[in-house]
């Protein structure tokens, strides 16, 4: 799964710090890089700078370190169970 359709699914709906930053990729559907399922490497960056560009607050910068790790940690172990 993509790290949008993560957030999507997981935090679309909470009245939280990641809710909001779900919301706002929500909002902004047609330009949120997505990564391909189960690619990392180099995206964690990409998202990054696009939020920077978006003048993210540093609030929402450590949300979305925070919910990074967490969806490389889902899908890592979403994997694990398929082989």
């Amino acid at each position: 799964m993509t790290f949008y359709t993560f957030m999507i699914r997981n935090h679309l709906n909470e009245d939280t710090p990641a809710g909001d930053l779900a919301q706002d990729m929500r909002r902004e559907k047609e330009d949120f890089p997505r990564n391909r399922p189960c690619k990392f490497d180099g995206w964690h960056e990409l998202i990054r700078r696009h939020l920077q560009r978006k003048n993210a607050c540093d609030e929402c910068l450590d949300t979305f370190e925070e919910c990074w790790k967490e969806y490389v940690r889902c899908e890592k172990k979403r994997l694990n169970r398929s082989l």
